[in-house]
């Protein structure tokens, strides 16, 4: 009986981790239940048993590999001290080598990946959910770089110009159009690259600021 109770959890945490792996290389569809259950060494019904559906196996895939990603790379600075731009620095990294990792931390951008190429109805709340916490984090960054005079506007061309390339390395990497990407982009450092993309980005937003200072009168010293 001992034997029996122990087992089940190795079980689910084994198709968990085949799920993971699955999704990640070939997106929920072809992701099929049988393959999953193969790399796990299970049967179909012990999909059935811990997860009901397939449906359910993805949500918590989707959240397992959510957190390991976040775990791995957190999007924020954690030092006391930490400026906007070191924010901001570390936000760009985060979703920079979260693209670049080919393990289990980096299953979570493959799976985003297949997501934004074709999405699941059924995971609509989750994946809005997971966009709003970016914009949100990324918009207080921001507003603390640009300043109080920075509108909506002004917000969205800060998001265009930082999430789009940040995000495109995962899109451009395991996305649909991945063939048409050099593939000695991918054989740079990927801590050079974020660090370059960083100073791309903050040069844009310093000049964003100077702009608005510009349109709204303020001088360059003003806040």
């Amino acid at each position: 009986m001992r034997t029996a109770v122990a087992h089940p959890s190795r079980t689910r945490q084994k198709l968990l981790e085949a799920a993971c792996k699955v999704f990640s290389e070939v997106g929920y569809h072809d992701g099929t239940v049988a393959r999953i259950c193969e790399e796990a060494g299970a049967n179909r019904a012990a999909v059935n048993y811990y997860y009901g559906d397939k449906q359910n196996l993805y949500r918590d895939v989707w959240n397992h590999t959510s957190r390991l990603a976040d775990e791995a790379y957190p999007l924020q600075s954690t030092g006391e001290e930490a400026s906007p731009e070191d924010g901001l620095r570390a936000f760009i990294r985060s979703l920079v080598l979260r693209a670049f990792d080919a393990g289990p931390a980096g299953q979570f951008a493959r799976i985003i990946a297949f997501e934004m190429a074709d999405p699941m109805e059924f995971l609509s709340e989750e994946r809005m959910r997971v966009r709003e916490d970016l914009f949100d984090l990324f918009e207080g960054i921001a507003r603390d770089m640009v300043g109080r005079a920075v509108s909506r506007d002004d917000l969205v061309v800060c998001r265009i110009m930082v999430l789009a390339p940040s995000l495109g390395i995962g899109m451009r990497r395991f996305g649909c159009h991945a063939k048409r990407v050099p593939h000695e982009m991918f054989e740079s450092d990927p801590e050079e690259m974020a660090e370059r993309m960083f100073r791309f980005a903050l040069a844009g937003i310093e000049d964003l600021r100077s702009s608005i200072r510009r349109r709204d009168g303020v001088g360059e010293g003003g806040a």
